[in-house]
């Protein structure tokens, strides 16, 4: 017995074959640029390719993995990358939040302000970082300037890890909060205003409505945020690059960057590669919980 189709069924059906036929270019360029480096990658991680020597290719199965796993610089950047992750993710939420409250006021000006803002996130990460790099310069940099104007001595920003991570976070959150805080703005426009109001004439505090209505209803965007940002600070490479190229010596070296000085520097493409499969097996999860918290944003 053949299951009869209902028509709103065959009707919605009909309506997305053309979405379908049109967003097959989209996913051929997505199998060109995507899916064909990526499976490459994973299988020359299972090679000996060394640009240093001149001997052929050769399969070595899980060697490139035992190495990496077992080399002291894959985890110092790993704690590196981790230490920049929970800094700069304490540093750029609250701040984006903040602003957000302030811009959802509607207050004189807020427009502007607004311009203002998001402005840093329009800008290359290349630009940025080598314009900080200028700013940060022991003895020419603007900053050292500031702080000598009122008697504080230079700091070579750039020259220890302590300073120098310090840096890459001020950069990475300058050019990151507003993002933070355009999301959230967005979140607590969606809250319906009856709920505040309904909250002031109870005798609610300010803090008090922030932390039961205000909190609680943004918390799904700030999942969200939480982890498009680590997948960010995993991945961060060219501002850091520009900044400090992983120095002083690999003090500020985080794991991507790692996998480019494998790969680039000592030409080790397949433990480059390893790396490369290892970095997305740990983006993996958080991909999958982005992908979760975003269901409760919509």
């Amino acid at each position: 017995m053949i299951a009869k189709v209902s028509r709103p069924n065959l009707l919605r059906r009909k309506n997305l074959r053309p979405v379908a036929q049109l967003t097959i270019p989209t996913w051929i360029f997505l199998a060109l640029v995507v899916l064909i480096p990526f499976f490459y990658g994973v299988y020359i991680s299972f090679l000996n390719i060394n640009l240093a020597s001149f001997l052929p290719p050769s399969f070595v199965g899980f060697d490139n993995y035992q190495t990496v796993l077992a080399a002291s610089e894959t985890w110092s950047t790993l704690r590196i990358t981790l230490i920049i992750t929970f800094i700069g993710l304490l540093t750029q939420i609250p701040i984006g939040i903040l602003l957000a409250l302030v811009l959802h006021e509607n207050l004189r000006g807020t427009k502007t302000f607004r311009s203002i803002l998001i402005t840093p996130m329009l800008l290359t990460p290349v630009a940025v970082g080598l314009t900080y790099r200028f700013m940060f310069d022991t003895d020419l940099g603007v900053i050292n300037w500031a702080l000598g104007s009122i008697g504080i001595e230079k700091v070579n920003w750039l020259g220890s890890q302590t300073s120098a991570l310090f840096a890459i976070i001020i950069v990475d959150s300058w050019q990151s909060i507003p993002f933070v805080m355009l999301l959230v703005l967005a979140a607590l426009t969606a809250i319906s205003p009856s709920l505040y109001e309904a909250a002031r004439v109870d005798g609610a505090s300010a803090s008090q409505i922030f932390r039961r209505i205000t909190l609680p209803l943004i918390t799904p965007t700030l999942l969200v945020i939480t982890m498009i940002k680590i997948m960010d600070f995993l991945k961060l490479f060219d501002t850091l690059f520009i900044l400090t190229r992983g120095g002083p010596g690999n003090a500020t070296t985080t794991l991507g960057l790692w996998t480019y000085k494998t790969g680039f520097v000592f030409l080790e493409f397949s433990r480059a590669a390893a790396l490369g499969v290892i970095i997305t097996v740990i983006t993996l999860p958080v991909y999958f919980l982005w992908r979760r918290a975003s269901r409760g944003v919509r």
